[in-house]
């Protein structure tokens, strides 16, 4: 459904934060078979991610204070666009941790950031896509204060999309480590 303007009046929440889900959601774009659908000036993205088979997405907890979905723009007069991204910071530096960051830092990826704001399953907002994906720029510390590592996706081009909204099934998410593996 192509855009209809309207007016737009003050949030109910007057923009009060949106607490964000611990599970940040990453979709590798090597396994995706199909995404779903966008359609400019409508957020709303229509379908499901089916991945090919035996492909799963991967689950990293984030601390969920420091889950940020971001926009920016980018471009000149005429050819303005959009950069998404997300990003977190995970708390130590296991071994999975170190080896997830390791394993995906040139792959692109698809983010899914779930909202606590009251509804049963939470909105969903997906970042990214398998033509315009996320990649990673990581940051490590280990101060006295914390260890931790951060999280930055941002996609490299921008496009005319904003952040969409995500009403689809979660994909199967890939197990956590054994002990034996570095959890």
């Amino acid at each position: 459904m192509a855009y209809v303007k309207v007016s737009i009046p003050r949030n109910e929440d007057g923009g009060a934060p949106t607490i964000k889900n611990a599970t940040v959601i990453l979709i590798d774009i090597n396994d995706v078979e199909t995404e779903p659908s966008r359609e400019l000036g409508n957020t709303e993205v229509t379908g499901d991610f089916a991945l090919k088979t035996g492909a799963k997405a991967v689950g990293i907890y984030a601390t969920p204070s420091t889950v940020i979905p971001t926009e920016e723009q980018s471009g000149e007069v005429d050819s303005r666009g959009i950069i998404k991204g997300v990003e977190y910071v995970h708390p130590g530096n296991s071994v999975a941790i170190a080896n997830h960051t390791e394993a995906f830092l040139n792959r692109g990826v698809i983010a899914l950031v779930r909202e606590c704001d009251g509804s049963s399953d939470g909105k969903c907002l997906v970042i990214g896509s398998k033509c315009n994906p996320l990649y990673m720029q990581p940051e490590y510390s280990n101060t006295k204060e914390a260890s931790n590592r951060k999280f930055v996706w941002k996609q490299d081009m921008p496009d005319k999309f904003v952040i969409g909204t995500y009403a689809g099934a979660l994909p199967a998410l890939a197990d956590a480590p054994s002990s034996e593996a570095g959890a």
